[in-house]
């Protein structure tokens, strides 16, 4: 009787841990996950480029004349004014013409004022006359060119700005130089120069906003519009290169400099977006995320098309409604049918 007694309390013990072993099994088949409600927001989004700062001015001096460069003075990074002189050629040769023009006209001035007199009296032939005007006429012209190509020897500004480049160096040769001795640059406004695909090149407009940020100066911000769309691609990169006017009073930004560049765009249509840790990828390469049932229990995957990315998360394109539930963290562990926690 005994052992009967003995051998039921061990079924029934048996059958309680087999039970519960069940219930363990069951519970550890519970993931735990977080979830998220597909949303449906505004389709306003931005498109990001790399842009480099360009000067609004660039102008090459060059002397009018050859020679043999003298001085210079200025340097890069100097700060001109309208007139001043940046260089000079040796003008020892130039000058001498010019001392020697200076003198015949002085000698034809004087023996015109002289034969003025006598001319006035009536008592010089007029075929003398007019000899005398004309060579008094021929000695100015003679020296006005000689002043003329001995000021070609100064290389002036012809506005204010900032020299950009100087390419001399005193003793050389200007005939040698194969680019502008001095390069003036006006930096008051900068261009932002930026490569737009073609796909996206009609979306862009003149007098649209642009944000720049530039990461030389501590990722400082500045605003700037869309001033210069070109029609035609460049025929390598098959871009469309895109100017943006920045106001630059400080003169911080310097042509060269490399920045990042963010257009925005408005629409009046919406979208579903969902958070990005929600959606992956099968190795079959097809894009999914794992949608909850009604009573919170079971997950169900969802195969979907998504679009653009956004700050609040991706778009989705196909395959999801607005209001939905959809794991948001923890769908590693999950499968199709998989039973949940939240």
């Amino acid at each position: 009787m005994k052992k009967i007694v003995v051998l039921a309390m061990l079924i029934a013990v048996t059958a309680a841990c087999s039970n519960h072993q069940r219930d363990e099994i069951k519970g550890e088949q519970k993931i735990k996950v977080r979830t998220a409600l597909v949303q449906s927001v505004k389709n306003d989004y931005s498109l990001g480029y790399s842009g480099t700062v360009e000067a609004s001015q660039v102008i090459p001096l060059s002397f009018r004349t050859i020679g043999t460069v003298e001085q210079i003075y200025v340097e890069v990074g100097d700060v001109v004014r309208k007139g001043q002189v940046l260089a000079t050629l040796d003008e020892t040769e130039l000058q001498n013409i010019y001392d020697a023009a200076l003198a015949k006209y002085k000698q034809a001035e004087d023996a015109y004022n002289r034969l003025k007199q006598v001319h006035d009296q009536g008592s010089l032939p007029e075929i003398k006359w007019v000899e005398m005007q004309t060579d008094l006429e021929q000695a100015r012209s003679s020296m006005e060119l000689s002043k003329n190509n001995l000021d070609k020897c100064k290389l002036t500004s012809p506005v204010d700005g900032i020299v950009g480049r100087r390419n001399i160096e005193p003793g050389q040769s200007s005939v040698s130089l194969t680019s502008a001795p001095i390069e003036l640059v006006k930096i008051e406004s900068v261009f932002v120069k930026i490569s737009v695909p073609e796909n996206e090149i009609n979306k862009l407009s003149n007098g649209q906003k642009a944000v720049i940020i530039v990461s030389a100066l501590d990722g400082k911000t500045y605003e700037g519009t869309v001033t210069h769309i070109s029609p035609v691609a460049e025929l390598m990169s098959r871009t469309y290169t895109v100017k943006i006017s920045v106001n630059n009073t400080g003169h911080e930004l310097k042509p060269g400099m490399v920045c990042d560049v963010s257009l925005g765009f408005e629409t009046s249509t919406s979208i579903l977006v969902v958070p990005n840790k929600a959606v992956s990828k099968d190795d079959a390469g097809n894009t999914y995320v794992f949608v909850v049932s009604s009573d919170n229990k079971t997950v169900k995957k969802q195969l979907i098309t998504v679009g653009r990315y956004y700050d609040s998360g991706i778009e989705v394109i196909q395959g999801l409604t607005e209001g939905q539930t959809i794991v948001s963290e923890g769908s590693g562990k999950l499968s199709d049918n998989s039973s949940i926690s939240l």
